[in-house]
């Protein structure tokens, strides 16, 4: 499908980002959704076409789909924390109205990126594409369950050409929000093991999940159906760690704090946030706490299956280049010492 008109909704973020980087490596055109008055150089190539809109406004939507092939629709209101409403109308009712908007312009395939989320922060073993969805108590998690309901009633009752494909915990290049807070907490000797450090967490390096994504925009056989994109090599929350701090060259961690009482501690942050009516993320999250110290291993037999997906960057490789990234965006050498950036906040919890 090379030469391909494709929008791209979400393009200056994490997965956006990459993802036009990607299809522009493929050959395709690529229009690229902006919200008006976002700072967008990164995108500023001859082969990218900026389109200033926003997923509540209906004629930019529009405008945006006119001539395009295939929608790649990666934006969306991410963490854990703020009104509920303003995750209804980023992730619930903008699905809706861009989906609508790319049916009606004929649009040849629609890819809806959601998240593992669907299936709850920890869901206690092994997972796949049967596992029912579960609603955690926040915003993100029950908009990104509404989301893909309004898609599987657009593909069960007007045959909409979608496919849903659900990433794991994303991390490389540009990841500002999890892997460059969580360098920074192990190089300045702040992370600490919830648990035992030995559950499984679901990471994915960014290059591999927008390679799923590009062959679930083009597979036939993935129209109406759900894909799990993660990587399947077991990587426990303590050999991240760990290999995040030798390559940084630090010790990794070795304060621990046990998992019920982070999660608790979660609990009553969240609860004290609302009472206070804080605008900004409580320092610890019951979501964040159950991403990274949950029993969490995911089944991705059918995107390799029908997909052809095949994870390529094992941890080693994509913490050396997520490691190098960060040296590079955060790090400045003084005198013989490297010093973090101070933006991180200090808190296991944002959105992955």
């Amino acid at each position: 499908m090379s030469g391909a008109a494709v929008l791209v909704t979400g393009a200056t973020g994490l997965i956006g980002s990459h993802m036009v980087d990607t299809l522009l490596a493929h050959g395709d055109c690529v229009r690229a959704l902006v919200r008006p008055g976002e700072v967008a150089d990164g995108l500023a190539r001859p082969s990218v076409e900026i389109c200033r809109g926003d997923l509540c406004d209906r004629a930019s939507l529009q405008r945006a789909v006119a001539g395009m092939d295939r929608v790649i629709h990666c934006a969306a209101r991410t963490g854990v924390w703020g009104p509920r409403g303003e995750y209804a109308i980023t992730n619930v009712r903008g699905v809706e109205v861009l989906l609508d908007a790319a049916l009606a312009a004929g649009v040849r395939r629609f890819v809806h990126v959601s998240s593992i989320a669907v299936l709850g922060a920890d869901v206690g073993g092994i997972a796949d594409e049967t596992t029912p969805v579960r609603i955690d108590p926040n915003p993100y998690s029950w908009s990104k369950v509404m989301g893909e309901r309004i898609v599987q009633q657009a593909i069960r009752g007007r045959n909409a050409p979608v496919t849903i494909v659900r990433p794991g915990w994303i991390y490389g290049p540009r990841d500002t929000g999890s892997f460059a807070r969580f360098a920074a907490m192990v190089q300045q000797g702040r992370m600490v093991l919830i648990g035992s450090g030995d559950n499984h967490v679901p990471l994915t390096y960014v290059s591999d999940v927008v390679e799923g994504i590009l062959l679930a925009s083009q597979a036939p056989e993935a129209v109406g159906n759900t894909y799990i994109l993660v990587n399947d090599e077991p990587v426990t929350q303590r050999e991240y760690l760990d290999a995040i701090a030798a390559e940084l060259g630090v010790r990794g961690p070795t304060r621990r704090i046990p998992y019920r009482v982070a999660v608790s501690l979660g609990v009553i942050a969240e609860a004290v946030g609302h009472l206070s009516r804080r605008t900004q993320p409580p320092p610890l999250s019951r979501y964040g706490v159950q991403l990274l110290a949950g029993e969490n291993r995911f089944v991705i037999t059918r995107a390799r299956k029908e997909l052809g997906f095949s994870p390529r960057v094992n941890l080693a490789e994509g913490v050396r280049k997520s490691v190098a990234w960060f040296r590079e965006k955060y790090c400045a050498i003084d005198s013989g010492k490297q010093h973090s950036h101070t933006y991180f906040a200090t808190s296991v919890g944002k959105d992955a």
